[in-house]
């Protein structure tokens, strides 16, 4: 079991490598990949994880379940709550509660092709709970803030991160005459 300590001493030791030897660094991250199951489902594939899928809500003609976005959403929080804990840990801040909640608001006309409305969430928030006994208000205030400065998802979230697309056309076989 990893300990506030052995956590932290691994955190500063990858920091310190990887400031010697920065292009240690750069890695693609692993793939995530969904596959269209039919309908509005997909099935997400994980090589250590099972039975993870998304589903369109019924208004929008699905079956209902986890949306698309709202894995988006999770990824972010649970990213945001990795952050906070790693930086809590090197800096020896024992947490007894953290919890962060992604929030969104969209609007379902641009992903239906509402000319002049945009796909996608028009607004992003996070909230944060967290308890350190002990910790000042403007510590964890401080954590936070640091953390979200370094948090991979957030940070791609604000920067606007363009997306490359790439296609992979598999031709039908011509049909035999």
């Amino acid at each position: 079991m990893n300990t506030q300590a052995n956590i932290r001493e691994s955190l500063i030791r990858a920091r310190e490598t990887l400031e010697r030897k920065p292009s240690a660094a750069l890695k693609e991250d692993s793939v995530a990949v969904a596959v269209w199951s039919g309908n509005l489902s997909t099935q997400l594939q994980h090589p250590s994880v099972t039975q993870l899928s998304t589903e369109m809500p019924t208004t929008l003609g699905g079956a209902g379940g986890a949306a698309p976005g709202w894995y988006f959403r999770a990824g972010v929080a649970s990213c945001m709550v990795t952050s906070i804990a790693m930086e809590a840990a090197v800096q020896g801040i024992a947490l007894t509660r953290l919890e962060v909640q992604a929030h969104s608001e969209s609007d379902a006309r641009g992903m239906l092709g509402t000319e002049g409305v945009l796909a996608g969430p028009l607004r992003f928030w996070l909230k944060v709970a967290i308890e350190s006994p002990g910790t000042s208000e403007a510590q964890l205030r401080a954590l936070v803030a640091l953390a979200a400065s370094r948090s991979p998802l957030s940070q791609g979230l604000q920067r606007g991160l363009p997306i490359e697309l790439e296609v992979d056309l598999q031709p039908q076989a011509a049909p035999v005459a």
